[in-house]
């Protein structure tokens, strides 16, 4: 099914609340459950059956520390908890078992687990993972007869099979990507969907709510990144997903554009309303191809979300045409005579759709090249779409 058009606040809310949005969720995370499931069970195994401890807490709760990681350089970091995990479990187990519990041996387990923490490792995972181990040995797990080794190993245990996990069963590195691709794509298109709708209306209040909406979007924009970065760490370090590094490496190289085309958005956006608000207009061409540009980035927002691959090779090509197509239409003509609000409204159009053909494939000499030139000496010589190149 489409991606259904929604405005700016509407596509927002869904991104969050909706049935559908929250299946979706659910279903982007079972590997990461069942990934948990798996390393904290087995590390409780290996804790147990292998190293003979009666209650190892602290290897699977290791375990499931570790995979929670989220971002780039997960292995560096799984490496710094469990380091830090290990060391504060420790210290907490040997300082408590000398000067028992109470508020100041927390003062004390604290104060001296960062500064062991400082000197071991500049890392922050390290020194927190520390304060956190020593507070837990002091409050909920006081020693007992296994003493502190039994507890630094089950750290250790818990630390090494969450590392094996990531290694040995790794996430798709690009479903997240692409997910996220998809939803910043899809508030760009609603925010320029609602663009055209108040310049045809000149409804000031409608882009000023879908605006205020925005400002949580960034989120949106941060997981992108985030995403990208896991996935990256993924191909590299599982020898399962290394046929995967060519896709991955497309994903990163669209990152800016997408980026860049939710950012231009706003200020398209940003400069509707006060052009609304001065009671100034737009001609019926350049709210053609805002409209024209809303739909197209809808498009793209869909083939993401829908990762198929033939439908990209069928579909992208005819939206790379349609974007051709409206960078022949976004000359200075259309502004002729119009207020210096609709001359940036049309400079940020222009920039949309070099944004959008850049997420296509072309590089960004080869989308310039697709616009109208607007200098006497453009940059990159025009390569202006022909109405004979449809025949």
């Amino acid at each position: 099914m489409a991606k259904k058009k929604l405005g700016t606040v509407a596509r927002l809310s869904e991104l969050d609340k909706s049935l559908r949005n929250r299946i979706l969720r659910v279903r982007s995370r079972l590997l990461f459950i069942v990934h948990s499931a798996i390393g904290a069970g087995v590390a409780f195994w290996l804790a147990v059956e292998i190293a003979g401890h009666k209650e190892p807490f602290f290897a699977p709760m290791s375990a499931v520390i570790i995979l929670g990681l989220s971002g780039g350089d997960r292995i560096k970091r799984a490496t710094e908890l469990t380091l830090g995990c290990a060391l504060g479990v420790g210290l907490g187990d040997l300082l408590i078992m000398q000067i028992g519990t109470g508020y100041w041996q927390i003062f004390v387990v604290v104060g001296l687990a960062l500064l062991v923490a400082s000197f071991v490792s500049p890392a922050p995972l390290v020194s927190n993972q520390m304060a956190i181990g020593g507070i837990l040995i002091a409050t909920m797990f006081p020693p007992g007869d296994g003493g502190s080794v039994d507890r630094m190993v089950d750290a250790f245990i818990g630390g090494a099979v969450g590392i094996l996990v990531i290694a040995l069963l790794p996430t798709s590195p690009l479903n997240a990507g692409r997910h996220q691709v998809a939803n910043v794509l899809g508030i760009a298109a609603s925010v320029l969907e609602d663009v055209a709708a108040s310049l045809k209306t000149r409804d000031s209040d409608k882009l000023n709510h879908a605006l205020a909406a925005l400002r949580n979007s960034q989120a949106s924009v941060n997981k992108l990144e985030t995403a990208a970065s896991s996935g990256k760490e993924a191909v590299t370090v599982s020898p399962f997903l290394w046929g995967d590094k060519g896709r991955i490496r497309s994903l990163y190289r669209i990152l800016a554009p997408v980026d860049n085309v939710i950012r231009n958005a706003r200020v398209l956006a940003r400069r509707a309303v006060v052009l609304t608000e001065d009671e100034d207009s737009v001609s019926d061409q350049q709210i053609h191809v805002i409209e024209e540009i809303a739909d197209i980035t809808l498009h793209l927002s869909d083939l993401y979300e829908r990762h198929k691959e033939i439908s990209e090779a069928i579909e992208i090509p005819e939206l790379v045409r349609r974007l051709r197509q409206l960078g022949s239409q976004v000359g200075e003509d259309i502004v002729e005579g119009r207020v210096l609000s609709a001359q940036v409204v049309l400079a940020q159009s222009r920039s949309i759709i070099v944004d959008l053909l850049q997420i296509c494939g072309m590089s960004r000499e080869s989308a310039v090249a697709v616009l109208v030139p607007t200098s006497e000496n453009p940059a990159y010589p025009p390569e202006l779409w022909d109405e004979d190149e449809d025949h």
